[in-house]
Order: structure tokens, then sequence, then C-alpha cells
């Protein structure tokens, strides 16, 4: 008798991913949805590459998704921010590069706590290894090296963050921002430095295919390099400047930023308001009610009303409120409806187009 199929997990609506929000070259997946753990996952285009901001629940995903990851920028070390973890340990065995793990105050031994949970006897060259920074004082990296089979951190080489700059990269950089919930947690922003939007129109004039030699540009450009020539679909070469010239449409990034599990106090407000000034795509906690205020400030968590009201201080041009309290799973429509009140624009909640 054949053996029968593994039925697939029932999710909540809202428990489950959404569809992927664009944002420039990147594109964003919360993958627990609104009402899961937070694990945003965001894809950079024309590179392969993925980054993650906190670590919730991930053992349903493809190891494809964690072999894409280089980093991975965690607010703290509660449960539904870090259990993942666990995930990307057991897909990154093999000959993968160190992922970099970036946090506040103390998340090296977290980290190191929860691979020591585990017998690496088997994993030899294999054992997954991570580089953990974390954010002191606001403008410090203190580094760490994690390894499966070491029982301790290797201490490395502190590095200065400037403005909290935990990564700076040609083609973008992510800043972090401490805030506090009763711990201190970290908010990021992805900053793209200019995007660049291929002039469809001119390639098809041209009669070019589109494909990687257009990434190539792309990448010269971002990083600057504008000398030599690059290779034309029809074998041709042409001239790096004369292409960009030609095909590239530059324009200001759109910036991204992430923040869940802060308290409402006008520090942190201040604090979210200046990182998030401008942004793109604000992804902010919601987990609570106006009528649920003192849950909200018992455990360190903003209301849907502060949600909105920090994104219209802040001047996004769209905000997706998340982490919503498991208490609203059958009914989200209030949190939603404050969320939209009190911030007047453009509001998104992936996986959930029944309440738009």
């Amino acid at each position: 008798m054949a053996a029968s199929r593994r039925p697939e997990p029932q999710r909540r609506p809202g428990a489950a991913p959404g569809p992927a929000l664009r944002v420039g070259q990147a594109e964003a997946r919360l993958l627990n949805g609104v009402l899961g753990d937070p694990l945003l996952h965001l894809r950079l285009h024309h590179q392969r590459r993925s980054l993650l901001f906190d670590l919730g629940e991930g053992s349903w995903l493809s190891a494809r998704i964690a072999h894409q990851v280089s980093d991975v920028f965690i607010s703290h070390a509660h449960m539904d921010h870090i259990c993942g973890l666990l995930w990307l340990l057991r897909s990154r065995i093999g000959p993968f590069p160190a992922c970099r793990l970036y946090g506040p105050p103390g998340l090296a031994g977290h980290v190191q706590g929860m691979v020591n949970a585990v017998l690496w006897d088997r994993v030899g060259e294999r054992a997954p290894g991570f580089e953990v920074l974390e954010l002191h004082e606001g403008d410090r990296l203190l580094r760490a090296g994690v390894r499966a089979g070491r029982r301790a951190p290797v201490p490395l080489a502190p590095r200065r963050a400037p403005d909290g700059c935990l990564l700076a990269e040609p083609q973008f950089r992510v800043r972090g921002r401490a805030l506090d919930h009763g711990t201190p947690v970290l908010a990021f922003a992805y900053e793209p430095p200019r995007q660049l939007n291929v002039r469809k129109e001119r390639l098809a004039a041209r009669g070019w295919p589109p494909g990687p030699w257009l990434g190539e540009l792309r990448r010269r450009v971002l990083v600057g390099d504008r000398d030599g020539d690059l290779a034309l679909p029809d074998g041709r070469r042409w001239p790096v400047e004369r292409l960009a010239a030609e095909l590239l449409l530059e324009r200001p990034g759109q910036r991204l930023v992430y923040a869940t599990d802060l308290a409402d106090t006008p520090t942190n407000r201040q604090a979210l308001v200046s990182l998030a000034r401008g942004a793109h795509t604000l992804f902010c906690e919601a987990p609570f009610l106006r009528g649920e205020a003192a849950q909200a400030a018992r455990t360190g968590h903003l209301t849907a009303g502060a949600c909105g009201r920090i994104a219209a201080a802040a001047g996004v041009q769209r905000l997706v409120p998340f982490h919503f309290s498991r208490r609203h799973s059958r009914g989200p429509r209030a949190l939603i409806a404050e969320v939209r009140e009190a911030y007047g624009g453009e509001v998104v909640v992936p996986g959930l187009p029944h309440l738009y």
C-alpha cells in the first residue's frame, strides 16, 4: 500500500504569508503573516540574496531561502523573534559562509546558548557558523564568532557604527536604532542610496532582451565602476557609461523601516519617528486596541492607534501594521480600522485582502 502523504499544516488567515510588497529593487514578505511570529523576508533582486528581519518560526520554509540569507537583523531574543534560529542552523549545515546576525547587547550569548543545546558530533567541517554583531551605545558594534560544536563565542575586533550603521554596501545600508521593550530592542532601516530602473521602451527599441547582463550593468553603476565595456545579448560590447545613459533611470532609493515590540513612550516615539522619517514603507507592530491600552503598557507594546500616529508623524508613504495580538486572530478588523483612523495614509495588510 502506498504511503499516505502528510497533510499540509492548516494555518489561520493572517498567519500565512501574504503577497510580496515591492520596495524599490527588493520584495518584502511577512513569512508568518500579520498574526504569526515576526519574520520579514527581504529579497534583493539582481543579487540572488536575502535579508531577514527577526527570526520567528520558520521550520516550514524551504532551505533555498536559508541558503540565500546573508544577514539577519534580530530585534531582540524573545522566543517569537529568535526561535527560527534552529531552522536556520539546520538549513545551513554544509559549505556555506558564515551568516551575519545583528541585534542588541547580549545577542551572542543567546545565539551560543541555542547552538549549545544541540549535539554536533556528526557535522565536522560542515558545521554552520555565524558572525554576531551587537549594537552598543548606538554607535559601537561588538563582534563574536559562533560556530556549531564550539562551546563559547570567539571575540572579534569591534567596529564603529556611525549613526547606528550596521551594514554598509554600495547597493544599500542598514541602520539600527535602540528602543525600549522592558529589554533593549532594535528597530531597523533598510536604505538603498538610489534606485536604477531600466527604460523598457529603449530596451525594446534596441531589440535587446532582458537578462543577467542588465543586473551586471546595474551592479557596476551602483559601485561606481563605469569604466570599460559590457557584453550585449547579440555579442557586441558597449561602454558601461554609454549603456547607463541609454538604459537606466536613476531615482532616490525607497527606504524600508521595521519596528516591533516597543513601549509607547515619548523616547521610543521620538527615536522611531526619526528613523522612519520619509520612508517608503514602515512595518510597525499594532498588537492591541486603544481599549486594551493597559495591557499594551503592561507588556511594553503599542496600540494600533499609536502605530498609526507614529507613521503619520514620520510621514511614511505606506504603513504595514503587523504582529497583531492573537486575541484578535478571529477578527482583526477593529485593529486595522484604528490604524487607518490614526494614520490617514495607505495601509496594507498582506494576506487579508478581504479587509481592504
